[in-house]
């Protein structure tokens, strides 16, 4: 059963909480925790998605990371795994909504459905990216009233958001969700908030690791690959972004990628000697703050962890950021 959301939604959400059976005791709260500032909340969408991404990292949201979203999105039944504010999943579901209502809800008696599970370690960033979906959809509830006024027809959408607590790095599929039950998963800007290195490992050899830089220690983010994989339905996609480590702060802005499907930018920018030494200060910062985690992050091995989990694997990169796509996913048995 479905529920149509009033104007200003404050409900109509379900929370589940997730099980861990991870044998490595890994730093992941620094990451997340700076989402639980309200300031940076509030100011997320123009510093980290508008400057940050164009400036520092220079691949622009508005021409390439807003279209690479929009074009592996199901809002019938998405997982967003790394929320944020909730800027992408909102931005495209607008759209979806925008653009149906002229169609499918003219066409269809019931309206667009609308499934969407949010997933997070913080909680607080969780409910923003909830209010802002469910705000999506009121706002289209609102326009809609006034067609259903002018011409009679109702567009009413069906809408269910689920928020899941849990750390992309367990090896366990949280509770509450299904092995391929989603039609398409996003994992935007996520990885490179997560520890490359291991910081307290269990069992007997714990003495013997190194709990510095580890030239292995990028690995561990592949798991979140895996979880997925375990998700996606045989038919969906994965698409995601993140912030590479120190070797790419040289690279222009052209973009080189592997695979048909990928839309190379426009044009071709050289970042100049100031823009690389901020892009180094800043990167470096953030990663001694334990914000990032991704100094020595490199792009052949979160390839090599997308081609363990499935079948199709895309990426490109532009500037400092990794972009994949991946479909037909390899579950374990």
């Amino acid at each position: 059963m479905t529920t149509t959301t009033p104007p200003n939604p404050k409900g109509n959400t379900t929370t589940a909480p997730a099980t861990s059976s991870c044998p490595l005791k890994l730093a992941t709260k620094p990451g997340a925790s700076i989402y639980s500032s309200p300031l940076m909340l509030t100011t997320y969408d123009k510093y980290v998605l508008g400057f940050s991404m164009t400036y520092l990292w220079r691949c622009p949201s508005s021409s390439i990371l807003i279209p690479l979203f929009r074009q592996n999105f199901n809002a019938e039944k998405h997982l967003d795994i790394g929320v944020g504010t909730g800027f992408f999943v909102g931005d495209a579901l607008g759209q979806v909504l925008a653009s149906s209502g002229s169609t499918s809800t003219s066409n269809h008696k019931e309206g667009k459905k609308v499934d969407i599970t949010l997933m997070d370690l913080n909680e607080v960033a969780l409910e923003k990216a909830k209010e802002r979906v469910l705000g999506v959809v009121a706002e289209h509830e609102h326009h809609s009233q006034a067609e259903v006024e002018s011409d009679g027809k109702n567009p009413e959408v069906g809408v269910k958001v689920t928020t899941i607590v849990a750390d992309v790095l367990d090896q366990s599929v949280p509770v509450g969700v299904q092995r391929g039950q989603f039609k398409s998963v996003s994992m935007f800007n996520l990885l490179h908030c997560l520890p490359s290195v291991p910081i307290v490992p269990s069992g007997p050899s714990s003495s013997d690791h190194d709990s510095g830089a580890d030239d292995n220690g990028q690995e561990i983010k592949n798991r979140a690959f895996k979880l997925a994989a375990e998700c996606l339905a045989d038919d969906g996609t994965l698409a995601g972004c993140t912030v590479l480590g120190r070797k790419y702060i040289a690279n222009d802005s052209s973009g080189a990628g592997s695979g048909a499907g990928m839309d190379k930018p426009n044009g071709t920018k050289t970042p100049s000697v100031l823009s690389k030494g901020m892009t180094w200060a800043v990167m470096k910062w953030y990663n001694h703050l334990g914000t990032f985690g991704n100094w020595s992050d490199e792009r052949e091995v979160f390839e090599k962890g997308l081609r363990e989990n499935f079948e199709v694997v895309e990426t490109q990169v532009v500037g400092c950021m990794l972009l994949f796509s991946a479909a037909r996913p390899k579950r374990s048995a």
